[in-house]
């Protein structure tokens, strides 16, 4: 049975790696492995990140089956670009676009009909590592933001600019060929507000933002190629890939 995935409507697919110990169901994951995709989990030095990787092509694949039916998890092939952004090369009338994301603790996928689109999932991390990032990676008008405030508030504030910027440049699908300050938020603007310097090329009309705090340490942002004139419908799902999914209400996933 095909997962309904509607027009405007992005559906963000949540799983904790830690979780997923069931040692039959790791298994299964392994033999879905393509041997590029095996030969990149064998140089992972750590079991976790071996692990994280194992859970983060499973979580891809099943959850890509369940909106294309017709394609068992293992069938599913994918080309990058010269930057590195995946993409689904299976002849499909559906037109699947997606975006994976992940950091300690957190795979996050994001899948959506026929539009660019990234995000970008991270882990709050101390004000001590991203005071420096800071003058480096932001405009002038977002660290005035950022350090108008106590340190937790930088903290915040830092990974939302951050992921915002991630998100974007993921979705581009261009990599570090975008400098970080050749983007620019206006944080306190609803809805949020892009601004391109640099000499970069592209509509800042012709993107949607979303920012939210999946816990009380991961940020999430969202950036989707529509209109932020036009509705976007986001649902999240808690994943356990190949065994079962739940629907995640927006009241357990705060709006930042």
């Amino acid at each position: 049975m095909s997962h309904p995935l509607p027009p405007n409507t992005v559906h963000i697919w949540l799983v904790d790696p830690t979780t997923v110990t069931d040692t039959q169901l790791l298994d299964h994951y392994h033999q879905l492995l393509t041997p590029d995709e095996h030969e990149r989990w064998v140089r992972y030095r750590f079991d976790k990140d071996k692990h994280q990787h194992l859970v983060t092509r499973a979580l891809l694949r099943h959850t890509l089956s369940l909106y294309a039916p017709q394609l068992a998890p293992a069938d599913w092939r994918f080309v990058l670009n010269s930057h590195g952004k995946p993409a689904v090369t299976n002849p499909m009338e559906l037109p699947l676009q997606f975006n994976l994301s992940h950091t300690s603790n957190s795979v996050a996928l994001a899948v959506t009909l026929g539009r660019e689109i990234g995000v970008d999932v991270e882990k709050i991390k101390t004000v001590e590592q991203v005071r420096g990032l800071a003058s480096r990676c932001f405009t002038e008008e977002e660290n005035d933001y950022l350090f108008d405030g106590d340190n937790e508030s930088l903290l915040w504030r830092f990974f939302k600019l951050w992921t915002l910027k991630e998100a974007y440049i993921k979705a581009c699908g261009r990599g570090l060929s975008i400098s970080l300050q050749a983007l620019s938020f206006s944080p306190k603007a609803d809805p949020l507000h892009l601004s391109f310097h640099e000499g970069h090329a592209d509509d800042p009309d012709r993107w949607s933002f979303r920012v939210w705090q999946l816990s009380p340490e991961h940020l999430l942002s969202l950036a989707v190629q529509q209109p932020k004139t036009e509705p976007l419908n986001v649902m999240f799902y808690q994943a356990l890939p190949l065994r079962d999914f739940t629907a995640i209400s927006l009241e357990e996933v705060i709006a930042r």
